[in-house]
């Protein structure tokens, strides 16, 4: 099935599509720690130094191959890692294209030393921005990826909220 965006916008274009299946890939690649995979979804070549990755927390990492080093890392301490993907929103420009969206994302914990049960699961919320560069071959490939977490905000009126 054919990406579609949130409920209140149009349908996506034919370019928003492709970027939005591009991002789609992006994260079962993440999903299932194939970083092949997920290589063959960062830009090259003469544009690789331009590949830059804000893990929730962490400093910027910059450079194609320290951004795949960083996915390696995040793919290699988990056990298990699946996204529920919403609000996925796709603007075209040019050769750039901009996807933001919701990272709903669930983890195994691992089990500490003194653990007697079996480790457990967590989740978090994140916005993510994703920026897609189109390759001469037509190919839509990632150079930016920025995740931010969204903390609860304990019931108290949100940001849009006027006074």
């Amino acid at each position: 099935m054919a990406p579609q965006p949130p409920v209140d916008e149009e349908p996506f274009t034919a370019e928003q599509a492709a970027v939005a299946l591009a991002n789609e890939a992006f994260y079962q690649a993440v999903e299932d720690g194939d970083l092949d995979a997920v290589r063959a979804l960062w830009i090259d070549g003469e544009h690789a130094d331009t590949a830059h990755c804000v893990h929730p927390g962490q400093p910027a990492v910059h450079g194609r191959s320290k951004v795949l080093m960083s996915w390696a890392v995040v793919m290699s301490r988990l056990s298990y890692l699946q996204f529920f993907i919403m609000d996925v929103r796709v603007v075209v420009s040019g050769e750039i294209a901009v996807v933001t969206c919701v990272e709903n994302v669930l983890t195994d914990l691992p089990a500490s030393a003194d653990a007697v049960d079996l480790p457990g699961f967590a989740g978090g919320r994140a916005e993510a921005t994703n920026v897609f560069r189109r390759m001469a071959d037509g190919r839509w490939l990632l150079f930016a990826h920025h995740s931010s977490p969204v903390f609860p905000s304990g019931g108290g009126d949100s940001p849009d909220s006027a006074d």
